[in-house]
């Protein structure tokens, strides 16, 4: 049981961001997608529960490194993203509707037969949304955010897991011998990838983005703000430089820490009747993505296994990393999965505010 009540001291909270980082490290190891994020909300999470229940981490610092989150996926647009659009629309937005119209079915039932009202059990089943839905469930005093949190983090690990054994038992995909850097080598890139100092552009784009999206009430303003501006300037100017790697892991500790917190024990309890539900709408998901894979790959003459990565349910970064390492077209996969991400962060905001109100009224304190 937390045995304190004072908030704990700045070092100890450097300790707390240690113990998340160290965390994050071993789960990056294993595999485990945005993993120094996870590291964030187990530490934060345990330390509440076990040491001090009065443990927070400050907003203002994860809406800056949600600016920087933005940046990250705002990157990878390029103009070659939107000649894609144009020319293969209705395989682009079929995948993406297709995934949110299972997860909109798969919420109302879990509203319909657990305890988790409907708001909570959408916010915890939209594919590829734990940032975006843990952000945004803060303006509805309604959200669970329990039910969020688990939710998200349950169907990202059982659709990380399931898409890339299937992409090789299943589409007959194959690893190439040399897929990826040795540990030494890619942390040695990662840390002298900080010096680089092009990356920097990120700061006033991240921070106009934020202040542009506030100022016309943009729903979760601090990540689709740097993610608009940030694709924009891309498509005009060119790629802009990649995130550094320390630094988008900082970034994501401190979300996950933030989020960590948010997180209360007893009603945490209450979510193991939600498992059976989000595993078996994570696994409807996959299945229908392989379904979608099969017709998308015929009708644009993809390989199954492009298709499959392309319009799966998972991480930019995780199934662009898949299609790399089985020496796919990772081009069409970064564009169906980045315009699937928009979409989650553009229009599923949009219809949660059009449905349930913006959430001022009973926004949380």
């Amino acid at each position: 049981m937390p045995i304190r009540k004072e908030e704990l001291p700045v070092h100890s909270k450097v300790f707390v961001f240690c113990i998340a980082a160290l965390i994050g490290f071993i789960l990056r190891q294993l595999g485990i997608p945005i993993p120094y994020m996870l590291g964030g909300i187990v530490s934060a999470f345990f330390i509440k529960t076990f040491r001090d229940n009065s443990l927070k981490w400050s907003p203002q610092l994860r809406g800056l490194m949600l600016g920087v989150a933005g940046y990250g996926i705002g990157s990878n647009c390029t103009a070659e993203t939107f000649l894609k659009l144009s020319q293969e629309t209705i395989g682009i937005f079929g995948a993406c509707l297709s995934t949110l119209f299972v997860s909109v079915c798969v919420s109302v039932y879990m509203a319909r037969h657990t305890f988790a009202n409907l708001l909570s059990s959408l916010m915890g089943c939209m594919p590829g949304g734990l940032t975006q839905m843990t952000l945004m469930m803060e303006d509805y005093k309604e959200a669970d955010e329990n039910v969020v949190v688990v939710s998200q983090c349950l169907r990202l690990f059982v659709v990380e897991v399931s898409v890339p054994f299937l992409a090789i038992n299943l589409f007959g995909g194959t690893l190439t011998k040399s897929a990826s850097l040795g540990l030494a080598a890619a942390t040695v890139n990662d840390i002298l990838s900080v010096f680089q100092t092009g990356w920097l552009v990120m700061i006033p784009l991240a921070l106009i983005g934020q202040a542009l999206a506030k100022r016309i009430h943009m729903p979760t303003w601090q990540l689709l703000g740097p993610i608009l501006l940030t694709a924009v300037y891309a498509c005009f100017f060119g790629r802009t430089p990649r995130v550094p790697a320390p630094v988008m892991a900082f970034a994501q500790l401190n979300i996950g820490l933030y989020i960590g917190t948010m997180l209360d024990r007893d009603k945490l309890l209450k979510t193991r009747a939600l498992i059976p539900n989000v595993l078996i709408g994570s696994l409807l998901m996959v299945a229908t993505s392989a379904v979608v894979a099969v017709i998308v790959s015929r009708l644009y003459g993809f390989s199954s296994i492009t298709a499959f990565l392309a319009v799966a349910p998972g991480g930019i970064a995780e199934m662009c990393l898949a299609g790399l390492e089985m020496n796919e077209n990772v081009a069409v996969i970064l564009t169906y999965q980045l315009i699937r991400v928009i979409m989650l962060n553009v229009v599923v905001p949009l219809g949660i505010r059009k449905y349930f109100g913006d959430g001022t009224t009973g926004a949380k304190a």
